[in-house]
């Protein structure tokens, strides 16, 4: 009998108040590992959506946590993406820069992998921000990264990687059964491009992508609150033979047994962001804020979680009758007659 791996997305709404997101974070996590879940997966910018700066003071203490997370809860956890003042090798970012970091940890809590983003995305897009450059804020990683895991091998990707091929079948020839995406896509280029993406990196690379989206309205600045950034959502897993595969999605605001759950009024059953707390007081956030912009923040959606199942067998037997790498073989010839 074929033994499935549920995996469990949890899609977010996050914004600047670290705790906040945290407790949303974590209310995910347990909805999932309460369902049998071997691996949680969020999306880019989980902890903190816009100041980036600031978020990147506490990133070793949300690295800690997120272990914690995984310990707590007994699931593996993509921890999305942290901004990080410094490299891999403990080297700080050049130019007061940061890292984009995707981080993986086992039910132990080891960190078993940290891949940063390789492709900043810079682009020029219909919406109120209108021109986006992850460059200003953020240095490009330069390692591919693939995990071992006891359900296979996980090959890490962030948002914009998705559009580039050669990444996705770079890291199936490098071993990875699975790709995972944490992603902030716009709203608009999430429309256009989001599924076609996701299920083009599925077939390019022959393994299931997992696709964790952050979703709604976002306040970057919230001392600004006019100035919203829309994302997409749409969190999906694509199977390796391009087919979208989702088995149950919970939204916590409507679920029987958390539809009552406050986030903000509820860290006695959230014990790992009560813990927090002591270090990320939500008065550190709120003081940077004016009182125009408590009162005209829109309030932080309820996370969502979407399950579905991975089958190890079913997609090796998939592999074994389409030879991907096969074209690499081919040699190619520049006519410049």
């Amino acid at each position: 009998m074929t033994k499935l791996t549920k995996f469990a997305i949890v899609e977010l709404n996050s914004q600047t108040d670290i705790l906040a997101n945290l407790q949303s974070i974590e209310l995910g996590i347990k909805i999932a590992s309460e369902r049998g879940t071997r691996m949680v997966i969020l999306p880019e910018n989980a902890f903190c959506f816009g100041k980036q700066g600031f978020a990147s003071q506490y990133f070793d203490a949300l690295k800690a946590w997120s272990a914690q997370a995984a310990r707590h809860y007994g699931v593996y956890l993509l921890a999305g993406t942290l901004p990080c003042p410094y490299r891999p090798d403990g080297t700080p970012v050049a130019d007061g820069k940061l890292r984009q970091s995707s981080l993986l940890f086992d039910p132990a809590g080891d960190c078993l992998a940290r891949y940063d983003k390789i492709h900043l995305f810079k682009a020029t897009v219909n919406d109120s921000t209108g021109n986006y450059d992850e460059g200003r804020t953020f240095e490009a990683g330069n390692e591919l990264i693939v995990a071992d895991t006891e359900f296979g091998k996980v090959g890490m990707m962030v948002c914009f990687d998705i559009r580039f091929p050669t990444l996705a079948v770079k890291l199936r020839e490098i071993g990875a059964n699975i790709l995972t995406a944490p992603s902030a896509f716009t709203y608009q280029t999430g429309k256009a491009h989001w599924h076609a993406l996701l299920t083009a990196r599925a077939l390019d690379s022959q393994c299931m992508v997992i696709g964790a989206g952050q979703t709604g309205d976002h306040v970057v600045n919230p001392s600004a609150p006019s100035n919203v950034r829309s994302t997409w959502g749409h969190s999906e897993f694509i199977s390796s033979d391009g087919e979208s595969i989702l088995t149950q999605t919970i939204d916590a605001a409507n679920d029987t047994a958390t539809r009552d759950f406050d986030i903000t009024n509820n860290l006695a059953h959230l014990p790992l962001s009560a813990k927090a707390a002591s270090w990320l007081p939500k008065s550190d956030v709120c003081q940077q804020l004016d009182q125009t912009a408590v009162k005209t923040t829109p309030s932080q959606q309820a996370p969502s979680v979407i399950f579905a199942d991975f089958d190890a067998d079913a997609q090796q037997i998939t592999r074994q009758n389409i030879a991907l790498l096969e074209c690499q073989k081919l040699t190619i010839i520049v006519n410049n007659t």
